[in-house]
């Protein structure tokens, strides 16, 4: 007889490496559901039914913007695609920002992520950036991510985005920019781990620290595993005086 799912989790948990007496059992569970769930969406295949995903926006003009989030991530692309050839530091980790409002679901006009980029082994990374007054908390925003991903995840999107990759280098080599050398030979690639990273400001992580629904974010922000099947992790950014995130980003944890 198969075992159920539930004992499959137990036997996690009680087999799980590293420090199993600070760390709360709860965060590892949910990473383990939550990785299991994008298995899950990710086979059903969701294809955007548009004409491209990653749009180029190397040319667009992101002091335009008069929505404060979408000013501060379109400024952060443009800032890493002038002053680091389109890398994004977080911590110790590199990440090659590929584009912004990224379109990934059927004809959702509305379903866009963030910032879209690579890690170094090529597996995809979703960013979902807040500031304060958000109405999505930590964990919701986390969720997001990890909606878009599972899109971008998917067989027939995941196969557009490799093919438009090419398309994106001519692009980017075209408007006089180039690919740094630790991204070099780097392509989106199946066999690689995604990720899903939820990048704020200080003040939003403390508008839902003052709130028991914001309770626990950060114990789910301890606990991320960069071997889970898909790493799930926040980090802290700051705003400039021309409201553009930052970069480089810190970890929260």
């Amino acid at each position: 007889m198969q075992d159920t799912q539930f004992r499959h989790w137990m036997q996690q948990l009680n087999q799980a490496a590293g420090n199993r007496v600070g760390v709360p059992e709860w965060p590892r569970l949910m990473n383990l559901m939550l990785c299991e769930k994008h298995k899950h969406e990710m086979a059903i295949d969701r294809p955007y039914s548009g004409r491209q995903i990653l749009i180029d926006r190397t040319s667009h003009n992101w002091e335009e913007a008069t929505v404060p989030e979408k000013r501060a991530v379109y400024g952060l692309f443009h800032h890493c695609l002038k002053q680091s050839e389109s890398v994004l530091t977080i911590g110790d980790d590199k990440y090659l920002l590929l584009s912004y409002e990224v379109p990934n679901q059927g004809n959702h006009k509305g379903r866009r992520a963030d910032l879209v980029g690579l890690n170094q082994d090529g597996g995809l990374v979703v960013f979902e950036a807040k500031v304060a007054g958000n109405s999505y908390g930590p964990v919701a925003a986390l969720l997001e991510g990890l909606d878009y991903l599972s899109a971008f995840s998917g067989e027939t999107n995941l196969r557009k985005i490799q093919e438009e990759f090419a398309e994106w280098l001519d692009s980017l080599k075209a408007a006089g920019y180039s690919i740094p050398s630790e991204f070099q030979g780097v392509k989106p690639s199946a066999e690689s781990r995604c990720e899903v990273i939820v990048f704020a400001t200080p003040d939003y992580f403390d508008q839902y620290d003052a709130t028991a629904r914001g309770a626990g974010w950060q114990d789910l922000s301890r606990f991320s595993p960069k071997d889970a099947l898909v790493p799930m992790r926040f980090a802290k950014c700051g705003i400039n005086t021309h409201g553009a995130f930052t970069n480089p980003v810190e970890w929260c944890h």
